[in-house]
């Protein structure tokens, strides 16, 4: 498994170009974080609890595969903040609803907005957070959805890059 390197991760994220595109690479991201952080979880990491129990734990096909089972394991056995466990489990909701959506959703969408508003990676930056609301809310001739969009994709990235931060062992 390779070690996240936070260049690769914001290449990877600046480099897609809508909110699917960039929902799937996060998810990804994010996934492959917390498949770095279990393997510290478990007890004394002996090289034969790690090959017989742990390695098929943390297979492709394994339980611990699943985002939402691998963050409720973390968060139970206490080694995660509630504000982290609470980030990704909104980003893996948020990243279902954007896929069962009938209609397209995009960086500068009311919805989207409601999302990052949840994020506490977000809101706990209060520059960035009053930035993009004043960007949300502003007059009609400074609002360019294109800006507005690019901003929210940048706070995502820096949602994105915290979390893994926050998934160091």
């Amino acid at each position: 498994m390779t070690t996240l390197n936070e260049d690769d991760v914001l290449e990877k994220l600046e480099a897609q170009n809508d909110l699917a595109s960039f929902m799937t690479v996060a998810h990804d991201i994010l996934l492959s974080g917390i498949r770095q952080f279990l393997p510290s979880l478990f007890v004394n990491n002996d090289e034969e609890i790690l090959e017989y129990a742990v390695k098929p734990l943390l297979a492709r096909s394994g339980p611990l595969d699943d985002i939402d089972v691998a963050l409720r394991l973390i968060y139970a056995l206490g080694k995660m903040d509630k504000w982290v466990y609470a980030d990704l489990d909104c980003f893996s909701q948020f990243r279902e609803f954007v896929f069962a959506s009938k209609e397209t959703v995009h960086f500068h969408d009311d919805i989207t907005y409601d999302f990052i508003a949840s994020l506490n990676a977000i809101t706990r930056n209060t520059t960035l957070f009053d930035a993009i609301k004043k960007m949300k809310f502003s007059d009609f001739n400074i609002y360019s959805e294109v800006r507005y969009g690019s901003m929210v994709k940048t706070a995502l990235t820096l949602a994105v890059t915290s979390l893994l931060k926050e998934l160091v062992p």
